[in-house]
């Protein structure tokens, strides 16, 4: 259940079209992953704050060496480092988002059990797959031919690699380790980024259109970029004064959740065979991922979520 609707509201349609219903990228990276986390549920202490590091870690995996979507012959060493930080926000939103809306539509009970061997199987086979799609691409260069990179592919994806192990790292010891509902530091640091990039981009792309002089275009991204850091700065500060209650229903997650499913769907119809267009991207950044970035962002740093 929370695979499928991780995958409803990934927004995945409008960025691959009707590719993203097909089975093999349902079982991965979406059912695969959320395996892994049953796994993890039954030998660490699991809460909000580990799966959405865990979802870090998975978008680093996924976006940046599987799909590639972190890599573009457009960037510096062919990595898009400023869309770093919003693969984690995503992957961890989603982690958090489907792990809340399925334990409120089907609440966990002691008598669960849970096949680890089977699970083991299911990921190891699952990750096979996975390696042998990626050895494919790799060989016979669609990802150099899709998304135009350079002779450093190599070097970008061990770059991710290290990358997806060190965020494994943190998930293992604030698994272990860390206070229950605890919020790293660098994960407001993470949370700024997603949150100021939408905007900023937009906000660029807007008076560039307008043919406008630089200087007004620099100075509406400042006043957005000062926004959104005292925004931040203020939740930050106010982070020891929130209710520390496990929510088991919370309305911004349910909105969150919907607004991106609803927003997707929409924008599909709407767009229909000029998918994938730039134009699209952008309204898809702005419109509906903007949005629901701020309303998990709201409920995540404010409270304690029931996963």
């Amino acid at each position: 259940m929370a695979a499928a609707i991780a995958l409803l509201i990934s927004g995945d349609g409008v960025r691959l079209g009707w590719g993203a219903i097909q089975p093999w990228h349902l079982v991965f990276p979406y059912f695969w992953f959320f395996v892994l986390l049953e796994l993890l549920r039954h030998r660490r202490r699991v809460d909000d704050a580990v799966l959405f590091t865990a979802g870090a870690a998975m978008g680093l995996f996924y976006g940046g060496i599987y799909a590639k979507d972190l890599q573009h012959g457009f960037h510096p060493l062919g990595i898009d480092f400023l869309a770093i930080p919003c693969a984690m926000f995503d992957w961890g939103l989603l982690t958090v988002v489907a792990s809340h809306i399925s334990s409120r539509l089907r609440p966990r009970s002691e008598e669960d059990s849970f096949p680890s061997l089977s699970a083991i199987v299911f990921l190891s086979f699952g990750l096979g797959a996975a390696a042998l799609v990626y050895g494919i691409h790799t060989i016979f260069k669609f990802y150099r031919a899709d998304r135009m990179i350079g002779s450093t592919w190599l070097l970008a994806d061990l770059f991710f690699a290290w990358c997806c192990w060190k965020m494994a790292q943190r998930t293992r010891h604030l698994a272990e380790e860390g206070e229950e509902g605890d919020r790293p530091d660098w994960l407001w640091a993470v949370a700024a980024v997603a949150l100021w990039l939408p905007g900023a981009r937009i906000t660029a792309r807007f008076f560039t259109m307008l043919e406008v002089p630089d200087i007004l275009m620099y100075f509406f991204v400042a006043a957005w970029t000062a926004g959104i850091g005292y925004l931040a700065w203020r939740l930050w500060k106010e982070r020891g004064h929130f209710d520390s209650t496990l929510v088991a229903d919370s309305r911004y997650v349910k909105i969150a959740g919907l607004w991106r499913f609803v927003g997707s769907v929409l924008l599909i119809l709407w767009m229909g065979a000029d998918l994938n267009m730039t134009r699209t991207e952008g309204i898809f950044s702005f419109a509906i991922d903007l949005p629901s970035r701020a309303l998990f962002a709201l409920a995540f740093f404010t409270g304690r979520l029931k996963v």
